[in-house]
């Protein structure tokens, strides 16, 4: 996560960016920022910044990358209600960006142009990126500003992995609860081989079955369905998040939103936690008029988060919600399922006890016991932070603390594609097959804007994202219909995080409690 602000002031026109000490967010930083080259004719600004993250690869399967979004700001209006532009060009390497003095580095600019992907080349460990002078060109007319404006400039970026489009298995013998079979008689699991229809019938063998874990408006198993052609099943390519959106992230996404907005994204307030003391090993902190949130932990995985405070910030960011489809693809690839398998591709867990020093500062590593590769089985954690109080022993870590140099994919908790942390540590929220709401998602990124509705200010508004208010679509997403959980969280026991389990995937909640947390995903549309 990064929102970095640089000063510059652009000739004939007052286009400036405002200095600010840099974050960070796992191992990504942006910063330096600065608006440069423009032209009025096509009422374009360059936007220049350095850019680092550190474990940076791309093999032969797929790649890691920064998803870099650019924001403009009129500093005659709120200095904090930042506008999303689009680059003025798509593709790869397009005009008007460069990939600054780092090398063997691409950008990729999606067809829509809400951001750019920052990734690595050619194949080959790429080890630590550190390049300078990243350039995007935006159009700051087309989000709403003229030239004569004063304007700012801010850059927001995630660490995000790339998987490649492929066939995948989604189940596990009926090894975990609800897995998905072959057949009613059949416990082979379901093998996905394209984005067309699935039908979901009750044949006894070579079908597509579905097993219900009976939750509340799920369908039962053996019920016939069908899982639409656009409904993401996880088949084509996408990018997804690397780690689940911390504390410092939030922060940024909530003080970046107008007044308004920040009220109903608000983690202190009695829809959330309730308190600004910590509490789960949640320190986010928000207070004053306008509202204003701080952290103590930037790095630590946020927890509180509702269904719609994910998709808010989603929204925001121009990502949108994964299918739970799309959770067994990046958990599993394309290998085989191993029966009871967790995401690390084995049935070997062991949970983390200890934590390394007195103080969390982002560099602190599990040191208890030696095989700890997860968060789960509501562990009272000693050192690290466990020495400021009770509110602090019981919560999620920071995001890919498993991971060292040398981890092997069970020692880190990692994906078969090097996703982390997607068994334990928060739940992660997923749009479910097993209603009808959730089956008409049809998979539309973010736009990055929310809703400006009064009273539901900050809402996401994506029209088909599950929660959309279906009788007044303006009042965005304010329910939950259609989505549920998998990966199971640091309060819960070990059967939750099997790559398989649905116990929980089409549990509808609308709460946002200490185990509740998220990330994203965004289609890749390249060849």
């Amino acid at each position: 996560m990064t929102g970095y602000f640089g000063k510059i002031l652009a000739a004939a026109v007052l286009i400036l960016a405002v200095s600010a000490t840099p974050s960070f967010a796992n191992n990504l930083s942006v910063t330096n920022v600065t608006l440069g080259t423009r032209d009025p004719n096509a009422h374009t600004v360059v936007v220049t910044f350095n850019v680092s993250w550190q474990n940076s690869w791309r093999n032969k399967i797929n790649y890691d990358a920064a998803w870099l979004t650019v924001r403009l700001i009129n500093s005659a209006a709120s200095p904090t209600d930042a506008v999303l532009c689009p680059i003025t060009a798509t593709g790869l390497n397009p005009a008007g960006t460069s990939v600054g003095t780092g090398s063997n580095l691409q950008i990729y600019v999606p067809q829509d142009a809400a951001g750019a992907f920052l990734q690595p080349a050619n194949p080959g460990f790429i080890g630590n990126v550190n390049t300078q002078n990243v350039q995007l060109t935006v159009n700051y007319q087309s989000c709403g500003f003229t030239d004569s404006d004063q304007i700012y400039a801010s850059v927001f970026g995630l660490e995000m992995v790339f998987i490649p489009q492929g066939s995948f298995y989604a189940g596990d013998y009926n090894a975990s609860v609800a897995s998905l079979n072959s057949g009613s008689a059949d416990s082979t699991p379901w093998h996905i081989t394209s984005e067309n229809p699935i039908p979901v019938t009750n044949a006894a063998s070579g079908a597509y079955y579905y097993v219900s874990a009976n939750n509340p408006g799920e369908f039962a198993s053996g019920a016939g369905f069908t899982i639409p052609a656009a409904f993401p099943k996880g088949y084509n390519a996408f990018y997804v998040m690397k780690y689940e959106i911390n504390e410092g992230e939030w922060a940024q996404f909530v003080n970046s939103l107008p007044a308004a907005a920040r009220i109903n994204r608000d983690l202190s307030d009695n829809n959330h936690k309730n308190s600004t003391n910590v509490i789960a090993r949640n320190t986010i902190s928000c207070a004053g008029t306008p509202l204003l949130c701080s952290t103590q932990r930037p790095g630590r995985a946020v927890g509180y988060l509702s269904w719609m405070d994910l998709a808010a910030f989603l929204d925001w960011d121009a990502l949108r919600p994964m299918t739970e489809l799309e959770f067994e693809k990046m958990s599993r690839g394309p290998l085989v399922p191993v029966p009871g398998e967790y995401i690390w591709g084995n049935q070997t867990i062991a949970p983390a006890v200890a934590i390394s020093g007195t103080t969390e500062d982002g560099t602190e590593t599990i040191t208890a016991p030696a095989n700890a590769n997860a968060n789960y089985g509501d562990t009272i954690f000693t050192g690290g932070d466990s020495s400021l109080g009770a509110g602090y022993n019981q919560g999620p870590l920071r995001g890919g603390i498993f991971a060292g140099t040398n981890s092997t994919r069970t020692a880190a908790g990692a994906s078969f594609y090097g996703v982390m942390d997607l068994g334990g540590n928060l739940k992660e929220r997923v749009v479910t097959i097993g209603n009808a709401s959730g089956l008409a998602f049809t998979g539309t990124d973010g736009n990055g804007a929310l809703d400006t509705t009064a009273g539901f200010e900050g809402n996401a508004d994506v029209a088909g994202w599950p929660g959309m208010d279906q009788g007044t679509p303006a009042n965005g997403v304010d329910g939950a219909a259609g989505s549920g959980f998998r990966g199971g969280s640091w309060s819960d026991g070990a059967n939750y995080l099997r790559t398989s389990d649905r116990a929980e995937a089409a549990r509808t909640d609308t709460a946002a409690l200490n185990n509740y947390g998220g990330r994203g995903v965004r289609t890749y549309d390249g060849s």
